[in-house]
């Protein structure tokens, strides 16, 4: 805190006043003040405030109706006051400099933006539909997630099992991305009170491939989701990479031990509540594939099955597995 006087004949004679009552020199005064003399006679001449310490001390000489009469005269001053005054006088003697310094810092934000705008177009333009493209759509289909949180956070999530589902994690999912989008940084979270793993991925690439070149919904999917016209209009073996993605994350293989069969009898399912992804599926594992497929309306979910020892060796050879759980499953199963 400060003091100052509003009128510089307040501030003369509040001094004179000092000195007189005081009967004292000037020197005996700053002494007695702990004050050097440059600083007090800055005080005395109104170049500088009087810090609240000072001023206390000073009208300790004065009678109460002098005290009263002097703080009617003074501006008691918060401790910033000089660096905001500072401030708004250095606005005013440069504020033409400070005009084209933000200028040139809003120009220089906005080439960053339109350079990185540049460089997520050139990849999205770079990046061709492949099998490893669509196994990667298929499995964001499956498990996947993405959204973007006040304009500027860019999340992607693909969900599994923590056991069952980590090695195809690690060796297919995050290789994937890492061979198409170098510059995203790939975490696997293991929540192991849950007993599920997250690979997250914090990345406008691929946030803008997912949205911009598969032309997936950001948000909640899981009724809406379907695959991507891009792949449906593609060749076959993209199709079925696709599928492959989507039956690694979401689908399940097991094999029906009861005595009713001579040997394991295995099965392939999916369900999802998504009826236009049911449909796709329908329509194109049909061609190759006998189909059971059923609404549940106990569950609201569509069910798609395949089942049989022929289908299953069909499924491998067309299809298949990259989630080792299936794939070392069906082996064992093939083995029987």
């Amino acid at each position: 805190m400060r003091v100052k006087f509003s009128e510089k004949q307040d501030l003369i004679d509040f001094f004179k006043t000092i000195q007189n009552t005081c009967e004292k020199s000037w020197k005996e005064i700053y002494s007695e003040l702990d004050t050097k003399r440059y600083s007090f006679d800055r005080y005395k001449s109104g170049e500088s405030s009087i810090p609240k310490e000072i001023f206390d001390k000073l009208i300790q000489f004065l009678d109460e109706a002098e005290k009263k009469e002097i703080n009617k005269k003074i501006e008691r001053l918060g401790d910033n006051w000089g660096r905001s005054l500072g401030g708004k006088k250095a606005i005013l003697i440069n504020e033409k400099k400070f005009e084209e310094g933000r200028k040139k810092g809003l120009e220089r934000i906005r080439r960053i933006k339109v350079k990185k705008e540049k460089e997520y177009k050139n990849t999205l333009a770079e990046i061709k539909i492949s099998e490893e493209i669509c196994e990667l759509a298929g499995a964001f289909i499956g498990d996947g997630f993405f959204n973007c949180y006040n304009n500027k956070n860019y999340q992607i999530e693909f969900t599994g099992d923590k056991l069952l589902d980590l090695e195809y994690h690690r060796e297919v999912i995050s290789n994937i991305l890492k061979k198409y989008f170098p510059n995203a940084k790939v975490h696997i979270y293991v929540v192991e009170l849950k007993g599920y793993l997250r690979t997250r991925i914090y990345s406008k690439e691929v946030f803008c491939f997912l949205r911009d070149f598969l032309e997936f919904i950001p948000g909640k999917k899981c009724h809406s989701i379907k695959i991507p016209n891009k792949i449906i209009n593609s060749p076959l073996k993209y199709l079925y990479a696709t599928i492959r993605g989507i039956f690694d994350t979401d689908g399940g293989v097991y094999f029906d031990k009861r005595n009713m069969y001579s040997k394991n009898y295995p099965r392939i399912c999916f369900s999802t509540v998504s009826k236009e992804l049911f449909l796709q599926l329908l329509d194109i594992l049909s061609k190759d594939f006998r189909i059971y497929s059923r609404h549940n309306e106990k569950r609201k979910n569509y069910v798609l099955e395949i089942y049989g020892h022929n289908q299953l060796k069909k499924w491998m050879s067309l299809i298949g597995f990259s989630n080792p759980r299936h794939y070392r499953k069906c082996l064992d199963g093939l083995k029987v």
